[in-house]
């Protein structure tokens, strides 16, 4: 019953790619382009630019974050994607997977980690996600992504 945390490797694309349309939180357009990063974070490793781990529960790969460290910052990283599978939520993987990579970052000499994500109504669960996990908004850009559609900026120091 335990969740495990583990290096994503190519046969985890296809459950990946599963999971992120499962969610209904992504467009097909970032469903494609989680997908190429996660191909690349596949390819580097733990020590390449795009580090990917997935979750796994009960022997099923339930959840997955991707990160990277910010270029042109001297200890700053970056949460480019975490996803849960809509049936392991609310069950404490997304808070495994954050401990996880916050602990990897550390151990990488990051002390800050930087989150863009949506200012859709439909993303309050995952601001709040973010606040419990000790993350701050700290800025917000109108229309980033699209008309009513901006983006928002968390952070924490870690």
């Amino acid at each position: 019953m335990g969740i495990t945390i583990r290096p994503l490797v190519k046969t985890d694309t296809r459950a990946i790619q599963g999971m992120l349309a499962a969610s209904e939180a992504f467009s097909e357009e970032e469903v494609r382009v989680a997908l190429l990063i996660l191909a690349e974070g596949i390819e580097g490793g733990p020590a390449g630019d795009y580090p990917v781990f997935g979750a796994e529960m009960d022997g099923l790969l339930c959840g997955y974050a991707c990160i990277g460290q910010t270029p042109l910052t001297h200890s700053t990283w970056h949460l480019y994607w975490i996803c849960v599978h809509p049936r392991f939520q609310g069950r404490g993987v997304g808070q495994a997977l954050q401990s996880h990579v916050e602990s990897f970052i550390q151990s990488r000499g990051g002390t800050r980690i930087v989150i863009e994500t949506s200012g859709r109504e439909s993303y309050s669960r995952t601001w709040r996600f973010y606040e419990a996990g000790g993350y701050q908004l700290c800025g917000r850009i109108p229309g980033y992504y699209k008309p009513l559609d901006d983006c928002l900026f968390y952070y924490k120091e870690i």
